[in-house]
């Protein structure tokens, strides 16, 4: 099995283990996209047909409110990128994704994954302990990240999720985080 390959088994089987036939089916409609940096998986306005798992880089969920970006999520190594409403309820996104970083993901096709639903159980399991598991995460941070001040945002982070701190450009980091660059930085020097 190649490097990508384990590399996707073994994340998959934190939420179920499927047998060795059930995972190279699922690996059969998986398809390895690369995209370069700024480069968008997903556009506002499009429907959204699949879901990424990131195997190199970082992406970022963003939407555009009066012409400034907002950023919502960032999913790094290892992890499922989607805009979760434009996918389960097959309407246009209202969100963004892109590339923050040159990127390998594994592509599934969500038509492909429904089909394989119908093959066994297994798929339907999987879908959503990964469903359940990227709700509540998405959720989790939103909600802590609200009622913090600043300084705390980035000490909850810094501890929580420390690799965004080197993997997302300031910029975005603070618009995460619902603060000013300036306001970051100044923050980031302290700590």
């Amino acid at each position: 099995m190649n490097p990508v390959d384990e590399f996707f088994r073994t994340i998959l089987g934190g939420f179920y283990k499927l047998n060795n036939d059930e995972f190279e089916q699922l690996r059969a409609i998986s398809q390895l996209k690369e995209f370069k940096k700024k480069e968008f998986l997903l556009s506002q306005g499009h429907y959204h047909k699949g879901l990424y798992f990131v195997v190199d880089g970082t992406i970022g969920l963003f939407e555009v409110t009066d012409g400034r970006e907002d950023y919502l999520e960032f999913f790094l190594q290892g992890s499922f990128a989607c805009d979760l409403e434009s996918l389960s309820t097959q309407t246009t996104s209202k969100k963004n994704l892109m590339a923050m970083s040159d990127c390998s993901v594994l592509y599934i096709p969500r038509a492909k994954l429904l089909e394989l639903y119908e093959v066994s159980p297994s798929y339907e399991r999987l879908g959503r302990k990964m469903l359940e598991h990227l709700v509540a995460s998405q959720h989790q941070f939103a909600a802590i990240l609200k009622n913090l001040s600043p300084q705390e945002k980035y000490a909850f982070i810094e501890e929580k999720r420390p690799q965004l701190l080197q993997q997302v450009p300031l910029k975005y980091l603070a618009s995460y985080l619902g603060l000013a660059r300036e306001t970051l930085s100044r923050i980031r020097k302290k700590m």
